[in-house]
């Protein structure tokens, strides 16, 4: 049985831009997406070339009755911790550090795209990390050099 996760919308962006989506599939078959995260997809500009393939995703939408805000953090990364909660979800695939902290805060166990890639590339499903960190800065992703280069220290990799 495969490990039931629940992603926000910059990891997916991430990915797609990277044109490494299937990477998320194949490791999560089964991976949901809120309400929130689903429309934040299909009105967001920078991946709007790929909106038309997003479709297949539609079956992954869970809607979430919201009672409350979380405090600091948008709606689709609140959507995402109480889907993770309510559907007692394995991971949570999150960027966003105000996000992701809160998250750890609840006891959620949390994954971020470097983290999807670095497990990818311990599962043989990629050759190199350093590549796909490149394109995440050429695509104006934003990560901390010493973050990429703890993954690709640990990947056994050159730093960038």
């Amino acid at each position: 049985m495969s490990a039931l996760l629940v992603a926000d919308t910059s990891p997916i962006i991430s990915l797609l831009l990277i044109e490494q989506f299937g990477l998320l599939e194949q490791l999560f078959p089964d991976f949901l997406i809120p309400q929130a995260v689903w429309q934040e997809l299909n009105t967001h500009r920078e991946i709007a070339a790929y909106q038309p393939g997003l479709a297949s995703l539609a079956e992954r939408v869970r809607k979430v009755v919201l009672h409350f805000s979380i405090s600091g953090i948008e709606w689709g990364e609140t959507e995402a911790i109480l889907l993770y909660q309510e559907v007692e979800a394995d991971y949570l695939l999150i960027d966003d550090r105000k996000a992701r902290e809160k998250a750890e805060l609840l006891g959620i166990r949390c994954l971020g795209t470097l983290g999807l890639l670095y497990l990818a590339r311990q599962r043989g499903m990629v050759d190199a990390l350093s590549p796909l960190f490149s394109a995440l800065l050429q695509n104006r992703r934003y990560y901390a050099k010493a973050y990429l280069n703890a993954f690709l220290e640990r990947a056994g990799e050159r730093p960038l």
